[in-house]
């Protein structure tokens, strides 16, 4: 980690530049004695330290130029640099820096240690140039062995460059000391000799311009690069060409991340593309009408978004057998035939292998010899001709359904991970598909079966109905001829039993025209004569009819009175025989001594009449089926009271076929009221009650 200093080059430049002119008067008397040393080390700063330090640098530019080159290559793009051709200029390179260590200004000492840093370094050079070679030279082997020479040379490239940073410290270090040493007596130097101080700060001062040119100017122009990077410009480069050799290194640091960072947003937006595709998949497929469709949904969408050649989806059964064999390929491919029996029989096996083991089944190459050599694999290609496979498993649970395969058929291809889940989840939206489309199939079947067995017992109660009334017509014809004594006097006894015999059959005429009514209700819909009614002529009317049943019972009918002005449009005849319905049975669940009411009038937008008793009432778990055909409330069938249990449901078919509601407020032992509520017809409004 590299440690910036908070002041600026070129005010720490300023800052030197001020130094030695402040120094000058104090190392006058020194500058004699530090001429011999300042010779010294001008001899070791010019003949070996620079020159050694250039070399250095130049080793470096030209070995990451060379290691751009071999990455632009194994990566599979036209290199820039041919490295091999850089091994010849890094042993140039190399032996100006060998050059420089003999000269004869260095100690001893300091040439030894130099040639082993050197020795070191010229060690990993060779290396990591026989590790590229044998990287490129492995680049038609598999994928591993290719990844092992590649983090081989990567590895030895890390060395070198180790190497390089400890030849550079400890030439740096010297040429640092020598530097200053020297600055130190060309400063003592210059306070004697005037023209030579004058010099000297010509010096300084050019030295500061030219460090300023190399150094600030270039940093300033890669600051602007970054801040354009920044605001969007990812095409933004570096300049590598001016300035210091270390700026031009962090140029090219630079310029290399910025590529990263570009393959990297390119493979964040093949991820996305995959993701959207499988999310299209998903909306095709469950908005496809069959499985057929959703097959070839799939196909398709899979086939063009990963741009491959063929798309095979077989589904079979629990026995294996191939149910559905839907393919898509391209435009120029033709249909390929069905699967020879041998492998048909095997696509069950290899989904249920795949599923159990939680993989997919991948071939980048079908002519590799390793693929060669398995039997199954050279079966699949002599029937398909495909260069590379993905295949997946596709089911739902323990349950597996078939198996999904896509095919190129020209070129090998290596497949993506981002590529293998897209598919993955898209077989996943497939086995979801076809289980629901199969079990709507299977409602719908079960649907029209029910339907067509309701049908026929409408039917059913239809004609047994109307075959029902004929007996039952001459069965009351003879009766009342009896009753009349045309056969012949009658006792008391028997008089009473026809009485019991007439009851009965006229119950039975009821519950007969009760089920016409509801079987003609459920076959054609309530066909109505609606016509404008008032109010208060219906109710009178049906208390007229109910009063004489009432009196009988021993209950008390009564009847409010109804705003003469309010009017519903309804079919008289229909509405008539649901309010009928409703006050007997308000005479006929109360016991003598009792009240039953008939109320009438307007609510807002909708005629609201009532029928209410002081009953038995009506238990409160039987309140949600009270409508329901046939069904009669226990307390009713407990007090042994007579009914069908099909007048409510009449009554609320004919409430809402008139577009109204039918509500009902019970309470046991307490009574009953039922509210019918139905749209206003012509007529003036009247006050609400």
């Amino acid at each position: 980690m590299r440690v910036m200093s908070s002041r600026s080059v070129s005010g720490q430049l300023r800052i030197l530049g001020l130094a030695l002119l402040l120094l000058f008067p104090i190392v006058a008397a020194a500058s004699l004695s530090s001429l011999v040393s300042q010779g010294r080390d001008i001899d070791r700063l010019t003949l070996a330290y620079g020159p050694a330090f250039d070399a250095n640098n130049a080793v470096l530019i030209d070995m990451t130029e060379a290691n751009a080159g071999w990455s632009q290559l194994v990566g599979g793009s036209a290199p820039l640099t041919r490295y091999r051709l850089k091994r010849d200029v890094v042993a140039d390179d190399l032996a100006g820096i060998e050059r420089a260590l003999g000269s004869d200004a260095l100690r001893e000492t300091d040439r030894t240690r130099y040639a082993a840093l050197l020795a070191t370094q010229r060690q990993a050079i060779e290396r990591w140039f026989d590790a590229a070679e044998a990287a490129e030279d492995g680049m038609s082997g598999t994928l591993s062995q290719r990844a092992v020479l590649e983090a081989a040379a990567i590895d030895d490239f890390r060395l070198f460059r180790d190497s390089n940073r400890d030849f550079y410290d400890a030439v740096r270090l010297q040429r640092d000391a020598a530097r200053d040493a020297s600055r130190s007596s060309v400063q003592l130097v210059v306070t004697i000799v005037g023209i030579t101080a004058l010099v000297a700060m010509g010096i300084v001062l050019g030295g500061w311009r030219l460090l300023h040119g190399s150094v600030t100017g270039p940093l300033e122009r890669l600051r602007a690069v970054v801040e354009r990077q920044r605001d969007g410009d990812r095409e933004a480069q570096a300049d590598t060409d001016s300035g210091a050799d270390e700026v031009r290194s962090l140029a090219a640091d630079f310029n290399g991340l910025t590529r990263s960072n570009q393959v990297l947003l390119e493979q964040q937006s093949l991820v996305l593309l995959a993701h959207q595709l499988a999310l299209d998949v998903a909306r095709g497929v469950h908005s496809a009408p069959d499985v057929d469709t959703a097959l070839e949904t799939v196909g398709a969408m899979l086939g063009e978004g990963l741009s491959v050649d063929r798309v095979l989806l077989y589904t079979h059964d629990d026995t294996g057998a191939i149910t559905q064999r839907n393919q898509w390929h391209r435009y120029d491919l033709p249909d390929l035939p069905a699967l020879p029996p041998s492998l048909a029989r095997e696509v069950k096996d290899v989904g249920d292998e795949l599923r159990r083991q939680g993989s997919v089944f991948v071939l980048s190459d079908f002519l590799h010899p390793d693929v060669q050599a398995q039997d199954r694999a050279q079966r699949f290609y002599r029937a398909t001709s495909a260069k590379s496979i993905l295949m997946v498993p596709v089911g739902v649970g323990e349950q597996g359904l078939g198996v999904l395969s896509l095919m190129t058929v020209d070129n090998p291809r290596r497949w993506r991970r981002y590529e293998i889940q897209a598919v993955q989840q898209c077989a996943g939206y497939v086995a979801q598909a076809i289980v629901d489309l199969r079990l709507r199939e299977m409602r719908e079947k079960q649907v029209e079966q029910l339907t067509a067995l309701d049908r026929q017992k409408t039917d059913f109660m239809a004609t047994v109905s109307h075959e029902l009334r004929t007996p039952l017509t001459s069965i009351n014809g003879y009766l009342e001829l009896l009753q009349d004594g045309d056969y012949g006097t009658l006792a008391p006894e028997q008089l009473d039993a026809l009485d019991i015999v007439g009851r009965n059959a006229q119950r039975l005429r009821g519950l007969i025209e009760d089920l016409l009514v509801l079987n003609k209700i459920e076959a054609t819909g309530l066909q109505s004569s609606t016509e404008d009614v008032e109010v208060d002529e219906l109710v009178a009317g049906v208390a007229d009819l109910l009063r004489p049943v009432a009196d009988a019972a021993g209950v008390s009918l009564v009847v409010d009175d109804v705003d003469p002005a309010l009017s519903i449009r309804v079919d008289r005849g229909q509405l008539e025989r649901s309010l009928i319905n409703l006050g007997s049975n308000a005479v006929k669940f109360t016991p003598a001594g009792g009240r039953a009411t008939i109320t009438a009038g307007q609510v807002d937008d909708r005629v609201v009449i009532r029928v209410a008793d002081t009953g038995i009432g009506i238990p409160e778990k039987d309140l949600p089926d009270l409508f329901d055909r046939f069904f009669r409330a226990s307390n009713a069938t407990a007090a042994a009271i007579p009914g069908t249990g099909l007048g409510l449901a009449i009554v609320r078919a004919i409430v809402e076929g008139h577009g109204g509601e039918l509500q009902v407020d019970s309470v046991e032992d307490e009574g009953t009221t039922m509210t019918v509520l139905l749209p206003v017809g012509n007529g003036r409004p009247v006050a609400t009650v």
